[in-house]
C-alpha cells in the first residue's frame, strides 16, 4: 500500500491536476514541482503552510500505487525475471483505445513489465504524466525491447529521444544507467578497469558490465560523439553475446547478459557524419557497427497540436499562447528544411522561451533570450522578424 496523501477536492483541482497553492501552475505532483519551481520549499514547509493539502493528483497517485505494489510484489532475494508481468500497452502508457495503441486485429497489445529488485529502484526513472508519446515511434521502441533488439534513436536536439527511452523504462519497472559519449571517452569508462583505493589494486566494473549483470537498461546516450575505435567494444554485446573484457581478472573477465539486459543508443545523426553542421563533434561512425542496430528510428518533430500541449504545460502558459511558439517553430523550421536558416529550434528552446516571456510578459523577449542569441546576424534579424509577426502585441 502506497502513503496516501490528502484526496483533493473540487477546489484542488484544475482539469485532472493539483493547483499549486503557491504560485497556482497546474501540476500532477506537487513534489515534483516544488523541486522544479520552488527549490527552497519542501514537501514539509509546504504541508506546514497549507495543512491538509493534497500532494498527488488521483492520475499521480494511481500510478504511485501501482509502482508499489509491483515493488512489494518482487521477492529481495531473486532476480528480476522476464515475463513478470504481462499488461497491456495502451494502459501503461495511458493512450487511451485509440486503434493506432492497439494491435493490427483491434486488440490489446500485451507487453512485459520487469519484477523490481529493491537495490534498482534508485535507478528506474520517475513517471513524467506530462510526456507526450509519439504512438508510431513508441510502438517501434517497445517492440524493439520486447524482443532484446539493439535500439538507436536519433533526431534534432530537444525532441525526446532519451526522454522516450526513460518514460519506458519508468512505466515498465526497468532501472536504467545513462552514458554519455564524448570525444574522449575510453574503453575503461565503459568496461571497467583496474583501480587503485585505500593502498589496494582491484578491478571495477564499467556501466555496461553493471547493467549486463543486473539486467538494466544500457542507455548509450549521444553514441555519435563516440570515437568508431572505441565504440567498436559495444559489437558483441549489441549481437547479443557476452561482453569480453581482456584486461580484466579471471572473475570479471566475461559478463554474461542477463535476460532483462537492454541496449539502447541515441544520437543526432544516423551514423553517417553531420550533414546540417548543427552536431560539431558528431563523428561518421564505423558501418559495421551501426549494422548491429537491429530498429534505428529517427525522432520527428511532434505534430503541432501535441508540441503546443507540451510546451503549454511545460512553460505553464496558455494553450493559445503555446500554439503561436509553435506556429514561429514550424515557420523557422521550414526555413532550415529549405536551407534559408541554419537553426532549427527544438521544443526544449520553446519551452524556455515560454517560461522566459510569461516572466517577461512579451514572448519576443523569450525567444530573443532562448534562441535569437545564438543565430547568425543574418539568420537572428529573419527570425527576429518572423517573431515580430507572431507576437505583434506581445504576450498578454
Amino acid at each position: 500500500m502506497s502513503t496516501a496523501t490528502a484526496i483533493p477536492n473540487a477546489a484542488d483541482m484544475v482539469g485532472d491536476k493539483l493547483v499549486c497553492k503557491l504560485c497556482g501552475a497546474a501540476e500532477h505532483s506537487i513534489k515534483l514541482h516544488l523541486s522544479k519551481s520552488h527549490p527552497g520549499i519542501s514537501e514539509a514547509d509546504y504541508l506546514a503552510q497549507f495543512p491538509g493539502a493534497p500532494l498527488l493528483s488521483p492520475m499521480a497517485q494511481k500510478a504511485l500505487d501501482a509502482r508499489q505494489a509491483q515493488a512489494s510484489a518482487a521477492t529481495p532475494a531473486a532476480a528480476p525475471v522476464m515475463g513478470a508481468g504481462k499488461k497491456a500497452f495502451h494502459e501503461i502508457f495511458d493512450l487511451g483505445t485509440a486503434p493506432a495503441a492497439m494491435s493490427a486485429n483491434g486488440k490489446p497489445i500485451m507487453i512485459t513489465t520487469c519484477a523490481i529488485k529493491p537495490e534498482a529502484t534508485p535507478f528506474i526513472p520517475e513517471i513524467d504524466l506530462d510526456y507526450v508519446f509519439n504512438v508510431d515511434v513508441l510502438k517501434n521502441v517497445v517492440m524493439a525491447m520486447e524482443m532484446n533488439i539493439p535500439t538507436y534513436v536519433w533526431g534534432h536536439a530537444g525532441t525526446g529521444k532519451t526522454t522516450l527511452y526513460n518514460q519506458v523504462a519508468a512505466r515498465t519497472g526497468r532501472a536504467v544507467l545513462r552514458v554519455q559519449h564524448t570525444a574522449n571517452m575510453e574503453e575503461d569508462q565503459i568496461v571497467g578497469g583496474w583501480r587503485v583505493r585505500n593502498g589496494e589494486t582491484f578491478f571495477e566494473l564499467g556501466p555496461l558490465a553493471v547493467a549486463m549483470l543486473n539486467g538494466w537498461t544500457y542507455i548509450a546516450d549521444e553514441y555519435d560523439f563516440g570515437r568508431p575505435e572505441v565504440l567498436s567494444v559495444y559489437q558483441a554485446v549489441l549481437e547479443g553475446a557476452p561482453l569480453f573484457i581482456k584486461e580484466a581478472d579471471a572473475k570479471n573477465r566475461i559478463i554474461r547478459p542477463h535476460a532483462d539486459f537492454r541496449l539502447l543508443a541515441t544520437g543526432n545523426t544516423n551514423g553517417q557524419g553531420d550533414e546540417s553542421g548543427l552536431y560539431g563533434g558528431t563523428n561518421m561512425q564505423n558501418a559495421a557497427n551501426f549494422e548491429r542496430f537491429g530498429v534505428v528510428q529517427q525522432m520527428p518533430w511532434m505534430e503541432p497540436e501535441t508540441e503546443a500541449r507540451v510546451i503549454s504545460r511545460k512553460a505553464r502558459i496558455p494553450l493559445d499562447d503555446a500554439k503561436k511558439l509553435v506556429d514561429f517553430a514550424k515557420r523557422v523550421r521550414e526555413e532550415f528544411d529549405g536551407q534559408k536558416m541554419s537553426n532549427p529550434i527544438s521544443p526544449r528552446s520553446l519551452i524556455y522561451a515560454g517560461k522566459l516571456g510569461i516572466a517577461r510578459k512579451d514572448y519576443r523577449i523569450g525567444l530573443e533570450l532562448a534562441f535569437l542569441n545564438r543565430l547568425t546576424a543574418t539568420d537572428r534579424e529573419a527570425a527576429s522578424q518572423l517573431a515580430q509577426r507572431t507576437f505583434v502585441a506581445g504576450a498578454k
